[in-house]
């Protein structure tokens, strides 16, 4: 665990031709795409930025104005930008790339595979660094240890509690799909949604 590297790991992965996972298809893509939407539509959100974009199938259900996708594996963002280039608005770029803050920043199914306590401390800030009015993050949120290289529970939401005070909670939802614990699964997951909202008042 030690050497582990889960930056290195996501860029062997699709380097690989391998994809972003069971999560991002199927009946859990279907899911998490409906809840985004609805939150898009509800909220007037007319821009959204996601931290760990992928192979980009999770992208493609979405109903989105504007969409930055920002993604470690280079493989991912030419492959992303060649499939949406005829989406207006719509742009995927590596992951340390300057933009700007967008109305909403989207976190589906990669906290928990940040094993490092500086990588996820660094994505964390960086996550809500690119958002004017909401977080929203897909993951598990407590703390186990499954004794699997490239994935490690965490309770983020405390964390998020202790450092970003002028956040508060939106909402959450129970997945309808929710595995208890952890679990390997291509149609459960351990996995559900938190929504944070920026105070107006900058706290």
């Amino acid at each position: 665990m030690s050497n582990f590297s889960s930056n290195e790991y996501w860029t062997n992965r699709y380097a690989q031709g391998r994809n972003s996972g069971a999560g991002s298809y199927g009946r859990l893509a279907v899911y998490k795409a409906n809840f985004i939407n609805t939150l898009v539509e509800v909220e007037d959100v007319q821009s959204v930025v996601e931290l760990g974009s992928g192979d980009g199938n999770q992208a493609s259900l979405f109903d989105i104005p504007q969409f930055t996708g920002l993604d470690i594996s280079e493989e991912c963002v030419r492959k992303c930008n060649a499939q949406f280039s005829e989406r207006s608005g719509w742009t995927f770029l590596p992951a340390d790339a300057e933009v700007e803050p967008h109305d909403a920043a989207l976190s589906l199914d990669v906290i928990y595979h940040l094993v490092e306590d500086e990588v996820f401390e660094a994505y964390m800030n960086r996550l809500f660094s690119l958002a004017k009015r909401f977080v929203v993050i897909y993951s598990s949120d407590f703390v186990f240890d499954p004794n699997n290289a490239h994935v490690r529970h965490r309770e983020y939401s405390n964390w998020v509690a202790d450092r970003f005070s002028n956040w508060k909670m939106y909402c959450g939802e129970t997945n309808p799909f929710n595995r208890d614990g952890h679990g390997n699964s291509r149609r459960y997951s351990f996995a559900s949604f938190k929504v944070f909202e920026r105070l107006s008042d900058g706290g």
